[in-house]
Formats: structure tokens, C-alpha cells, sequence
């Protein structure tokens, strides 16, 4: 006789109600609008639209959009901060499902404390004129946003199976390491991008990936160095976690499309980075690097959770009478044998 898992129905599946339905949609929207703000953010930055309103939270003393280009683009980024009601959101129906997954409430948690801060630091970076560090704060804060909204919903997602309890006594099991490796390595590779951008280091290396006939100062020359190094642990890390992913899993198992996934937006990303470094840094080149980056940042996480669960078998419990039986067939063999 099969036995069904704790909080399993046979006939609704998980027994996640109304709130973990709602909540499933909720958290990839949720993820999918974070990103569409951090690819507008960056058409904001490359458009050189970031003081299209020089004031806040009004557009130089408007509500609504204005007729003019950057202050059009600059507001609509304002107004797709809107997203912060979908954090609230996914924050509140993850809180009311907290007994099913205590990490999944966590990182809405921090969401909800994350799109606070960056409401903050946008206002910063307006008052401060688009400094650089406060728009590599920004960035920043932006792809941790896209993190913890990212871990809410596939942890949702992960508990909506069947088989959905994480096995907690393997989830710390040395397999994960190269995964939270490559997360910290991706992470500061944005950072060092944005700082790269903004100290003008983008345009120091005509040559791509080595860094042959500059006439740049040895400043912006080490700096671009530097982003490259670490682009290059970035790969190596991500590389390896998404082979061990792809090795640990079942050959049918749709979660070797997330690893396989993760090596080609690892591609795109470093062929539009090669794109950016060799052509001068063009408005749409650096805008397409972002949008993939930021697709690939979100892959990583993915790959990073995912890692950090073994599979976990449904337990069968034979009936009373089969056991009875397998008891009788034991004892036999056991007289036969002697």
C-alpha cells in the first residue's frame, strides 16, 4: 500500500488550498516583473535618461508622463516601481503558507525589505545626480530584489511536486557549494560591470579578451582587467555547478533544461560582453548585455536552489498482509537453506 506524503490529497494533489494556488501564479509574475523594472532601469542608464526628472518623487513638477523623451522613460521607470505592490503580494500569500515552506516567507520577506530600500536608493540617485556609486547600489539592490523573489517562487514551485518536501538532511551536502559560489561570483561580476560603466573603463580595452593597444590611463585599464578576471571565475563557477546539476539529476528530469539553460544565457551574455568591449560600448549593445546578464543572474539562483535538494522518495509501507506473507517466505528459505 502507497503512502501518500504529509499534507498530499489524492484527489487535489498538494494540499495547498486557495492561498498556494494564488501563490504559485503570484511568484513568477512576480519575477518576471522584477526584471522587465531592471531592463527598463538599464535603458533609463544607457539613454542617459537618469536626469530626465530632476526631481522626485515628481517628474519636474509632474505627476503623469511627460511629452519629452528621457523624462518619459524616466518616469515610466518610476511607475513600474509598482511592482512593489507584487512583492507585498507574494510576501502575504507566502507569510500565510509559512508552515509549508519557512525559506519561501524568508525571502519574500526580504523582498518586501529590499523594494523599500530601492525606492530609497532611487530617490538618491536622483538627488545625487546619477552618481556612480549610487546607480552601482542600485543595480545592486535591484538583482538582490530579483534573488529573493526568484528563491520565493521556486521553492513554490518546488513544493507544488508530489515529492515536494526538500530532504533537509542532504541540503547541506558539499554539492552545493559550487552552485553559492557561483551565485557570489555572478553577483560581483554586476557590480564591477556597473563600476566598469560609469568610470568610463568601458572604452579603455579596444580588444577583447585581452586588453592589447590601450592608450587609456592604467587606472581605467585595471579596472576593465578586473571585471574580466571576474567574469572569468564567474564561468569557470557557473560551468561547474551546472554540470554537477545536470550529473545529479534523472536524464528525463525537466530541471536539466534549467542547467542547460544556464550555460547558454552564460553564452550570450559573455559573447554581448565581448560585443560591448570591442565596438565602444554602443547604447543598445550595453542594454542587450544587461537584459541577458540579468536573465542569466536569475538562471544562476535557480541552479543555486535547485542544488540544494536530493531527491526525495515517496515511502511505501507494505500492507499487513503482505508482510505476513514475506515473513512466511523469509522463514522458508531459512529451513530450506539449512
Amino acid at each position: 500500500m502507497r503512502v501518500a506524503p504529509a499534507g498530499w490529497s489524492r484527489r487535489r494533489g498538494p494540499a495547498t488550498g486557495g492561498s498556494g494556488r494564488v501563490l504559485r501564479v503570484l511568484a513568477p509574475t512576480t519575477v518576471l516583473a522584477c526584471y522587465l523594472l531592471v531592463v527598463l532601469g538599464d535603458t533609463v542608464r544607457v539613454t542617459e535618461s537618469g536626469m530626465g526628472c530632476r526631481s522626485w518623487p515628481l517628474c519636474n513638477g509632474h505627476i503623469g508622463l511627460s511629452g519629452v523623451y528621457q523624462a518619459l522613460l524616466e518616469q515610466s521607470h518610476r511607475y513600474a516601481a509598482a511592482v512593489t505592490v507584487l512583492v507585498l503580494a507574494t510576501f502575504v500569500a507566502a507569510r500565510r503558507r509559512a508552515e509549508r515552506d519557512l525559506l519561501a516567507c524568508r525571502a519574500a520577506a526580504a523582498g518586501v525589505a529590499l523594494i523599500g530600500a530601492q525606492v530609497l536608493l532611487g530617490a538618491i540617485t536622483v538627488f545625487a545626480h546619477n552618481a556612480g556609486w549610487t546607480v552601482a547600489l542600485h543595480l545592486a539592490g535591484a538583482w538582490l530584489v530579483l534573488a529573493v523573489v526568484t528563491v520565493t517562487a521556486v521553492r513554490v514551485r518546488h513544493l507544488a511536486e508530489p515529492s515536494g518536501a526538500p530532504a533537509l538532511a542532504q541540503s547541506l551536502r558539499p554539492g552545493r557549494a559550487p552552485a553559492f559560489v557561483a551565485v557570489a561570483g555572478v553577483f560581483l561580476l554586476s557590480v564591477s560591470g556597473m563600476l566598469t560603466l560609469h568610470e568610463g573603463a568601458s572604452r579603455a580595452c579596444p580588444s577583447w579578451p585581452l586588453c592589447l593597444g590601450s592608450q587609456a590611463p592604467l587606472r581605467l585599464v585595471l579596472l576593465q582587467y578586473a571585471h574580466r578576471m571576474l567574469a572569468f571565475w564567474a564561468t569557470v563557477a557557473v560551468a561547474w555547478a551546472a554540470v554537477r546539476l545536470w550529473r545529479s539529476i534523472p536524464a528525463r528530469s525537466p530541471r536539466r533544461l534549467v542547467a542547460g539553460g544556464v550555460l547558454a544565457l552564460l553564452a550570450a551574455t559573455a559573447a554581448l560582453g565581448g560585443i560591448v568591449a570591442s565596438t565602444g560600448a554602443p547604447p543598445l549593445a550595453q542594454d542587450l548585455h544587461l537584459a541577458a546578464a540579468s536573465a542569466f543572474w536569475v538562471g544562476v539562483v535557480v541552479l543555486a536552489v535547485l542544488s540544494g535538494y536530493a531527491p526525495s522518495p515517496v515511502p511505501n509501507v507494505a500492507a499487513p498482509d503482505q508482510l505476513a506473507r514475506a515473513g512466511q517466505r523469509a522463514r522458508a528459505a531459512g529451513l530450506t537453506g539449512s
